[in-house]
């Protein structure tokens, strides 16, 4: 059903990370954007906890003050 699985990523508690697009999860599903959250940045607080769909783990990040999990294919570490 998900031929495009990931396993979890890994970024380090602290890390500095700026939201991306995800690729895609079906072979002809374009790469998926981060629900209004393309380019921001934020760090990384806890994680990652597995996810039901091996979409790169949740993450516990801090961004704009405010505190919420998000998957971790539409992170990329910049510092």
């Amino acid at each position: 059903m998900f031929p495009q699985r990931n396993p979890d990523q890994q970024h380090a508690h602290g890390s500095l990370f700026e939201f991306v697009h995800a690729p895609p999860r079906y072979k002809r599903e374009n790469p998926r954007k981060p629900s209004g959250l393309l380019g921001k940045v934020g760090t990384v607080i806890d994680g990652p906890e597995p996810d039901g769909h091996e979409w790169g783990g949740l993450f516990s990040v801090l961004v704009d003050g405010n505190v919420f999990q998000y998957y971790g294919d539409f992170m990329r570490v910049i510092s």
